[in-house]
């Protein structure tokens, strides 16, 4: 995949990560990101990002959005997208080695 791909992906992962830290005490936002997780693992899935689809599978399997508590897996989600990030941005660094 070209290095383009690779940096929309880790835009699309950082706005989730913004959304996410939003709904840790606003479960409007926390639904707001278990959709924009969704769309965002069907382009994953498009773009044949398999790897990463499959890792945002994972995240969404725990994710499941409340709305009088806070979430029970606000940590895991946090660490998931953060590795998501790290992914994404060693793609990027071997696609530009790579040309």
């Amino acid at each position: 995949m070209e290095k383009q791909k690779w940096e929309e992906i880790l835009i699309e992962i950082e706005k989730l990560n913004a959304l996410h830290e939003e709904g840790a005490s606003n479960p409007k936002k926390c639904r707001d990101f278990n959709a924009h997780a969704s769309v965002f693992l069907d382009w994953l899935e498009e773009m044949g990002a398999v790897e990463m689809a499959d890792r945002m599978m994972d995240l969404l399997a725990g994710c499941s959005p409340k709305d009088f508590s806070p979430c029970d897996n606000r940590q895991l989600t946090k660490g998931s997208l953060e590795r998501l990030m790290e992914k994404a941005r060693a793609h990027i660094k071997e696609v530009t080695k790579e040309k």
